[in-house]
């Protein structure tokens, strides 16, 4: 009988526990049941976004270039392609979930998913403020130092061109690209790319518009 009460007191706590790291803020509540292959859903928990990175939001880039759809390659964080394609990856839903969503909630998700992406993080005098403490190589961040960005030259510059090239983008659009931006603020601090590949996903906005800011070049 005590063992069996001790179960229940586990699971008890395991479930409070992931009711406490369940983020409402990142909990889509439908209008009205959605039905996806004979299952109702009455919400989309995209708190799954937390445990991803930019190199998830690289590869949704990557796949949605490679797939033609112009819209993502333009501004791919704000096109409804990239929200479906991380929506699925933060979900584990199948991408046809989303793109078969009513409206309402196509836009919800998009919604959610550049909210998430635009909050939490700043840029003050070229000095990226992080979220929250990010530990790479045993060592924890609070923020990055990237103004030496201005002192790179073209030849850097080419680099980065190269290092989307093999990730399989184009050099047309270098300002829209993840890679791009990790490449360049890697150059810039002497940080490994992969330290800001493994910075969490909602990073790479603010991180992007850091390194392609004008006034390094004023």
């Amino acid at each position: 009988m005590a063992e069996v009460k001790n179960m229940a007191a586990e699971e008890n706590t395991v479930e409070m526990k992931e009711a406490a790291e369940r983020d409402e803020a990142y909990v889509i509540q439908l209008k009205k049941p959605y039905v996806f292959e004979g299952k109702e859903y009455t919400e989309i928990d995209l708190n799954g976004i937390k445990g991803m990175t930019i190199r998830d939001g690289i590869d949704a880039q990557s796949a949605l270039f490679n797939g033609e759809d112009i819209a993502a390659i333009v501004l791919t964080e704000v096109s409804t392609a990239f929200a479906r394609a991380i929506a699925a990856k933060a979900t584990g839903l199948p991408v046809e979930f989303f793109k078969l969503a009513r409206l309402d909630i196509s836009r919800a998700v998009k919604n959610t998913v550049m909210g998430i992406m635009n909050t939490g993080s700043n840029v003050k005098g070229h000095i990226l403020q992080l979220a929250e403490p990010y530990t790479y190589d045993g060592r924890s961040y609070t923020e990055i130092d990237l103004s030496r960005i201005g002192e790179l030259t073209s030849l850097d510059e080419s680099r980065a061109e190269n290092r989307m090239a093999e990730e399989g983008f184009a050099a047309a659009n270098t300002t829209q690209n993840f890679v791009y931006a990790c490449v360049m603020a890697s150059m810039a601090t002497g940080l490994p790319e992969d330290f800001f590949t493994g910075l969490p996903l909602r990073e790479v906005m603010k991180l992007k518009t850091a390194v392609n800011d004008s006034s390094f070049f004023e």
